[in-house]
């Protein structure tokens, strides 16, 4: 009986498939570092932005000489938010939301100008602070604002056609989607919001870049959507503003504000029932600050004008 021959791999057909291994596997290596680290950097950014820690406020109306009310509202998309809502004289209300992960104290020297002259003011926390899950940027807080409407409606010192929202920065983009949304906003003044938050905000639609970049910006996309449910496109108030009129609506705007060019496209989508004040001077949020007295003469007139019917 004989055995069949022992068949050996020549030295150097072993030492090119080892070579051949490795260069394979440092590719793969290479190819993964190149598409994942830019994917997993992108889905970190998003899931920081959409988580934020809650910015709760120590202020409450009472710093501003003010009586007030601690409720609670109950939130359609489930859970409950804290609000404070300060009374008016002039059977006229408005809404400011949180912007992003602020508590109700948010916005209080905008609500003292409003409730001096005879506006109720309804100031609730953001969905961060109420443990409500993930921010989603403007969109799915339109929700909230109109859980603070249905409120607003059942009070009866408050004529339920006489509700407005004042919003700022993401809330300022809330407050434009939430009026599209809920015809019962009969006015808006929304200050220093994005104007399309993919395009404008973050430029994760727009052209060129460099591989790296494109994937970083299709992570965020969707991750996006992986973490709220939501198209990131729907960030756009550019899009929705041309559904308020004839509302009138007032943006607010800094001159050296990044977001400024958003507010020109916005202006120019919604309609002749629109207008927009540049603060000259002034950056992100701070245009009580820079022209106190003009702010307060503009935001009283308009929303006399849209809320008290000339009285």
């Amino acid at each position: 009986m004989t055995s069949a021959p022992v068949t050996t791999t020549p030295p150097h057909r072993r030492t090119r498939r080892y070579w051949t291994r490795l260069s394979c596997v440092f590719t793969c290596g290479l190819l993964l570092a190149v598409v994942g680290t830019p994917a997993a950097a992108g889905f970190i950014s998003i899931y920081g932005l959409l988580h934020p820690p809650c910015g709760a406020h120590s202020q409450t109306p009472g710093d501003f000489g003010h009586t007030w009310e601690d409720i609670t509202l109950t939130a359609r998309a489930g859970g409950q938010m804290r609000a404070y809502y300060i009374p008016g004289t002039n059977r006229a209300a408005v809404i400011i939301p949180p912007p992003y992960g602020s508590g109700c104290g948010n916005r209080l020297h905008e609500a003292d100008v409003l409730v001096r002259h005879g506006y109720a003011v309804l100031a609730f926390e953001s969905r961060r602070c109420a443990g409500m899950g993930s921010h989603s940027l403007g969109y799915k807080e339109t929700s909230e604002v109109a859980d603070a409407l249905d409120y607003l409606q059942t009070r009866d010192d408050i004529d339920p056609a006489r509700i407005g929202v004042l919003g700022f920065s993401s809330a300022g983009a809330t407050a434009v989607m939430a009026a599209a949304k809920y015809p019962g906003i009969r006015a808006v003044v929304a200050e220093g919001g994005y104007g399309d938050f993919a395009d404008g905000a973050m430029g994760i639609n727009s052209g060129g870049g460099t591989f790296v970049e494109t994937i970083y910006k299709q992570a965020m996309r969707y991750s996006y959507r992986l973490i709220t449910g939501l198209d990131i496109d729907k960030l756009s108030p550019i899009d929705m503003i041309d559904q308020i009129a004839p509302r009138p609506i007032l943006l607010i705007y800094g001159s050296t504000e990044r977001s400024l060019d958003g507010a020109k496209q916005q202006l120019a989508a919604a309609g002749d029932n629109a207008e927009l004040w540049i603060v000259e001077g002034a950056g992100h949020g701070n245009y009580l600050d820079i022209a106190p007295e003009e702010y307060e003469q503009r935001v009283i007139a308009f929303f006399d004008a849209a809320l008290l019917d000339g009285e």
